[in-house]
């Protein structure tokens, strides 16, 4: 805590950090943001997908992407997600907290937190694409969740941003 934030606690780092120790962070950014997830297993497939705002910004070669969505249930789940050169990370926080890893070519340990509680499960990631323009934001992820040695799901995920053109005043 520091006396020019008024002895709140940070929430997350600011671009207004940059020039400061720990590198420069990009211009942060309203993104508009579309998550699609399609799951495949047991013999079915299920399509979801969510429309939201995001902020971004950029530090150390690392990507920052955080946004809210709501679940069926009406919960409000806040999402950070973070792609580095090698690992992607998406921590879901709100219901309980879930923090997944992405590793091309690797598999990783996971804790997903789902309507039943809290589960141990591997990811296995089989590709990681990133393209970061001025104009979009793309992130494809392919993956296979296993528990306990078993196979529960693939999955393809799409995580598209385009900026919010700035309102001028």
């Amino acid at each position: 805590m520091t006396k020019e934030n008024g002895g709140q606690a940070p929430h997350r780092e600011e671009p207004e950090r940059a020039g400061r120790p720990g590198g420069a962070v990009h211009k942060k950014r309203k993104l508009r943001l579309t998550v699609k997830g399609v799951q495949r297993g047991f013999g079915q497939e299920e399509v979801s997908e969510i429309t939201t705002f995001a902020d971004y910004f950029m530090k150390n070669e690392k990507h920052y992407i955080f946004y809210s969505e709501t679940t069926e249930e009406g919960r409000t789940l806040k999402n950070r997600l973070t792609v580095s050169p090698d690992v992607v990370e998406l921590k879901k926080s709100g219901c309980g907290d879930s923090l997944l890893r992405f590793r091309e070519g690797h598999s990783e340990t996971c804790v997903y937190q789902s309507p039943a509680g809290a589960l141990e499960m591997v990811s296995d990631t089989r590709r990681i694409k990133m393209h970061a323009g001025e104009d979009l934001l793309r992130l494809t992820l392919e993956y296979s969740f296993y528990m306990s040695g078993m196979l529960v799901s693939d999955y393809h995920l799409t995580v598209e941003g385009k900026p919010v053109p700035e309102e001028t005043e």
